[in-house]
C-alpha cells in the first residue's frame, strides 16, 4: 500500500495522499459494514478502492477482520491466494 502511495506521489504530487485517503475510506467501510465486499473465494471478500485499480482482500473472523492483501487488480490480482 505504501509502495503504491509512493509511486502515485512520484507521478503526481498529491496523488499519493489521495490514494491513501481512498484506502482509508475503503477500510472504514469494511470496518463499519464487514459484509460490504464481494465474496471472491470461500469466505474471502474484496472491496474496491475508489479511483485506483486496487482491491482490499479480507476475511471476516469472529473477533476481527483480517486483511489478506491490498491487490493491484491489473497485475496478478490473485497473488494473495498463496497466502491462505
Amino acid at each position: 500500500m505504501f509502495e503504491a502511495a509512493f509511486f502515485y506521489e512520484t507521478a503526481n504530487v498529491g496523488l499519493g495522499d489521495d490514494f491513501l485517503d481512498d484506502m482509508e475510506n475503503a477500510i472504514n467501510s469494511i470496518r463499519q459494514w464487514p459484509e460490504v465486499g464481494t465474496e471472491i473465494a470461500d469466505g474471502f471478500r474484496r472491496t474496491l478502492v475508489r479511483r485506483f485499480p486496487f482491491g482490499i482482500v479480507y476475511i471476516v473472523e469472529p473477533d476481527c477482520i483480517l486483511v489478506v492483501a491490498v491487490a493491484h487488480l491489473r497485475r496478478s490480482p490473485d497473488y494473495w491466494k498463496g497466502r491462505i
